[in-house]
């Protein structure tokens, strides 16, 4: 189940078939788009709630520091342009990361971009401390091989029986919670004065949204 997708760029150029979803590449990181992310996820999350799903949110540390640097130091850098070689190098390491540690074992795997400078990562099988293991991994993968480090939150949904209907809802809830994490834990270093430098911080497992609760949002 893990390539039961193909990528498509917005162009189109590449022939495709009608026998597995389409889901569009970002053409910077090469990985999934967001919008493709979230909506095959979504219409994935019934089956594979069912055996619990992993997620890892990545966000690189300093990257507008690093592009003001750039800008000052190198007048061919453009800023921007620092920053956007950085998240290709970020993505190309994410997708080779996922390809070797996401393979044999894992039931399923899709790695997209969130946000700007964000990656975002989704796995069924094994268990929460072999994926907490495995994006520690990814993590010091980016560190040495990307101009900057890239700090995650990780997070389990436990295993749960979900209908189609309350999909949109438990993933914008299974999403935001590990999100929030990775934010709060950034923002509470900065106030601390601590650097941020490739760390990785767990939510644990973490719940669905409650049918009632669902039903009156």
């Amino acid at each position: 189940m893990s390539t039961d997708y193909q990528l498509a760029y917005v162009s189109r150029t590449h022939p495709l078939t009608d026998d597995k979803p389409v889901l569009l590449c970002d053409p910077l990181t090469r990985l999934v788009a967001y919008p493709s992310f979230e909506q095959h996820l979504t219409a994935m999350l019934p089956t594979l709630a069912r055996d619990g799903i992993h997620l890892a949110i990545g966000d690189v540390d300093g990257l507008r520091e690093y592009v003001t640097e750039r800008r000052a130091t190198d007048p061919t850098a453009f800023g921007h342009l620092a920053g956007n070689e950085c998240m290709r190098q970020v993505g190309e390491l994410t997708n080779e990361w996922a390809r070797v540690e996401l393979g044999a074992g894992w039931d399923f795997r899709l790695c997209g971009t969130f946000g700007g400078d964000e990656v975002i990562v989704v796995a069924t099988g094994y268990t929460h401390e072999h994926f907490l293991e495995s994006v520690n991994r990814l993590c010091a993968k980016i560190r040495s091989g990307s101009p900057r480090p890239c700090s995650f939150a990780v997070g389990t949904l436990a295993r749960h029986e979900l209908a189609p209907d309350l999909a949109p809802a438990a993933y914008r809830h299974f999403v935001s919670q590990v999100d929030s994490a990775l934010f709060e834990a950034k923002e509470k270093r900065k106030a601390d004065g601590v650097p941020l430098d490739a760390q990785v911080w767990t939510v644990g497992h973490v719940s669905a949204l409650h049918p009632a609760h669902d039903a009156g949002s």
